[in-house]
């Protein structure tokens, strides 16, 4: 009697303990936004590829903890919501591969690479109004976007900060609207 109250009491002990853990794990889930991967790897710039590899991407909900002005006079009030996007980037250019020529070298060419990035987001029925509100390196007039200065072989992280009413995000892309090895003018 006494080995079938034991094996009783270790089911009972056993069950409570599984079902703490789903919900422990159902309310500790990641408030990352379930969307489509994209895949590691060379980004394209008009149709080529280029040396700037796309290491991760990984986006998430948020909220403005303060208030924001786009390149476009948009303004982005503290409190409204975001879609972080976390990009780490590396550089492969090089000085004997330099990034692309804008015609107008600033500097001898070292392999630093000067791009600008736009990201759009999808959900149920496409493509989601969103503004970049992303502080970057630089900016372009009347471009949504972040601009990065890469060195030769850097590795760097950037969130791009996307302002959007829309919570049912599945996924997103990036665009190099600008690829260079000097700022664009």
């Amino acid at each position: 009697m006494k080995t079938r109250a034991k094996v009783l009491a270790m089911i009972v002990v056993l069950t409570f303990l599984a079902a703490t853990l789903i919900v422990f794990l159902t309310n500790n889930s990641s408030t990352a936004s379930k969307t489509d991967k994209i895949a590691p790897g060379y980004l394209l710039y008009r149709g080529t590829l280029t040396k700037i590899y796309l290491i991760s991407a990984k986006g998430s909900n948020g909220t403005a903890n303060e208030t924001y002005s786009t390149v476009t006079g948009q303004i982005i009030q503290r409190g409204s919501p975001l879609f972080i996007l976390r990009v780490t980037l590396r550089n492969d250019y090089t000085a004997d591969e330099p990034a692309p020529s804008t015609g107008i070298p600033i500097a001898p060419a070292d392999g630093t690479a000067y791009i600008f990035l736009t990201a759009k987001l999808f959900g149920d029925a496409g493509a989601l109004n969103a503004t970049n509100i992303t502080a970057g390196d630089f900016s372009l007039p009347s471009t949504s976007g972040t601009g990065l200065v890469l060195a030769s072989g850097q590795t760097a992280s950037v969130n791009i900060i996307m302002a959007t009413n829309q919570a049912n995000i599945h996924g997103y892309n990036f665009d190099l609207f600008f690829l260079g090895d000097s700022i664009p003018n």
